[in-house]
């Protein structure tokens, strides 16, 4: 009897020793916060990489800064523009909306892939599609 008592607790111990704590998943919000920059863009399923880029940070606190980089195509001249605004994400809809401060217009980003170190995005505008890879900075 003494022999299975202790074959029991050395099993039940064996046992819990082995159990692992599963780490906290990150929000839908806690992901996309940061600073992240396009490697990649597609306008309308054609590459546009060479005439535009963006980089924005999406801060805790729910507002952003961005560098939209965009280079004509008959000139070959850069012009920069540098919106700010606020954030909200929608994590049932994995989208994220910015509210641009200059104009208190909306664009919706549709997100269609993340992960710690990549993202992609999807926005419409007027009758253009335009996909983003960003990776984080």
């Amino acid at each position: 009897m003494k022999k299975s008592f202790f074959s029991l607790s050395a099993i039940l111990i064996i046992a819990l020793s082995f159990t692992a704590c599963k780490k906290d998943e990150k929000t839908f919000e806690e992901k996309v916060t940061g600073d992240w920059h396009s490697v990649s863009v597609r306008l309308n399923g054609t590459d546009a990489t060479n005439y535009y880029s963006l980089d924005i940070q999406l801060d805790q606190d729910k507002t952003f800064d961005a560098i939209l980089k965009v280079t004509s195509v008959l000139t070959n001249q850069a012009g920069v523009s540098k919106p700010k605004g606020t954030w909200s994400a929608d994590n049932g809809g994995q989208s994220i909306e910015l509210m641009y401060d200059d104009s208190n217009e909306t664009e919706l980003y549709e997100v269609i892939d993340i992960s710690d170190t990549e993202m992609t995005v999807k926005i419409k505008q007027g009758e253009d599609k335009i996909e983003i890879a960003f990776e984080r900075q």
